[in-house]
């Protein structure tokens, strides 16, 4: 049975959030056509407990220098590390996310700093080159954001500035996940008089990429 695993950053997931509803019709679409996936889901602007911080740092230095942990390190790499293995052991990944400033969430930059862990998710060769490791497995962007920067009625080069998307792509790229699509609700700000037909059209997406998920 394929494990999907759903990181969502966003604090508001009330209905009328155009980031809500461009998942909801995404995963619904999905659940109808794959009924008996495993799907877990974080919400990381609510929990999202293993940031790159001081004792992660820690953690890490003692690693390199085979040093004992402090009971506080043994229950936060502990609990860190059944977070990793939910990530490597995911057949399937969905990230959803408002963009900010041109970028993805903090929470999910944090996500990602948490599960890029060599000899894990990636290693390196010989010549000191990183190799992924996580390899048949597939994401997909959600992303709502105000501006345009993918659809077909602007120039190519704006899509340099979706910041988040290029980053998130190349992460999971390094860690061997190459079957990569987005799905992207945008331009309500810039164009708020046709806001009903931008949303419409990319739940319409959405849904589509759903059945072929």
């Amino acid at each position: 049975m394929p494990k999907v695993l759903v990181i969502y950053a966003h604090p508001e997931t009330a209905k009328g959030s155009s980031t809500h509803e461009l998942y909801k019709h995404f995963i619904n679409s999905y659940t109808a056509k794959n009924p008996n996936d495993e799907i877990v889901v974080h919400n990381i602007s609510e929990y999202m407990p293993f940031r790159l911080n001081k004792l992660a740092i820690s953690i890490y230095n003692k690693n390199l220098a085979k040093s004992d942990f402090t009971p506080d390190e043994i229950r936060f790499n502990e609990s860190r590390e059944q977070w990793l293995e939910e990530f490597v052991n995911a057949d399937k990944y969905v990230f959803v996310n408002p963009m900010y400033n041109l970028f993805i969430p903090a929470e999910m930059k944090s996500y990602i700093d948490m599960v890029m862990q060599a000899g894990q998710t990636f290693h390196y060769n010989s010549e000191g080159l990183s190799i992924g490791d996580l390899h048949g497995k597939k994401a997909i962007h959600l992303q709502a954001s105000g501006g345009n920067y993918h659809n077909d009625l602007i120039q190519n080069d704006s899509m340099i500035y979706d910041l988040g998307d290029q980053y998130l792509q190349t992460m999971l790229h390094m860690m061997g996940v190459d079957d990569y699509s987005g799905v992207f609700a945008e331009g309500m700000d810039k164009d708020p008089m046709h806001t009903i037909e931008i949303l419409d059209h990319a739940y319409a997406k959405a849904e589509l990429a759903g059945k072929g998920f």
